[in-house]
């Protein structure tokens, strides 16, 4: 899989996109962002948009980065589905037994993931896993 957070990524986000809109049978990961792009229907502009779809929009009240968006959805659905690490499973379930919604589920741990992610980008340093294990048990109910 691509680096869902890189300038390669509009592409296949566009690709993805075109055989949405064709119908096109989708497998694998593609299958992953074209369920979570259909989930997002306000990004529905920005998917052939190129250049675009990688800035900051204003969509809703809000300033969200469409690209950004997808590829952290997409990559709690991917720790999901390898059930890796496992209490992203756990992190969803009690979540969900809080009567959180799936979609409001994802994006709670996606804020996690994302914000240690791209913190580690900005100091060049490794990915803190155990805070982000640490902040799944909290989002679990399990802290």
């Amino acid at each position: 899989m691509i680096d869902l957070f890189s300038k390669q990524a509009t592409a296949i986000y566009g690709s993805v996109w075109e055989k949405i809109k064709k119908g096109e049978a989708l497998s694998g990961d593609a299958e992953m962002i074209a369920e979570t792009m259909i989930a997002h229907p306000e990004f529905d502009p920005f998917w052939l948009a190129g250049e675009t779809a990688f800035q900051p929009q204003e969509i809703n009240g809000f300033i969200v980065n469409p690209l950004v968006h997808i590829g952290l959805h997409v990559t709690i659905e991917q720790q999901l589905d390898a059930d890796n690490p496992v209490e992203v499973r756990m992190a969803l379930k009690g979540l969900l037994e809080k009567g959180i919604t799936r979609h409001e589920a994802i994006h709670q741990i996606a804020g996690v993931w994302g914000d240690l992610y791209f913190r580690s980008v900005r100091r060049g340093g490794p990915f803190e896993d155990w805070t982000y294990l640490q902040e799944l048990t909290r989002l679990s109910g399990e802290a």
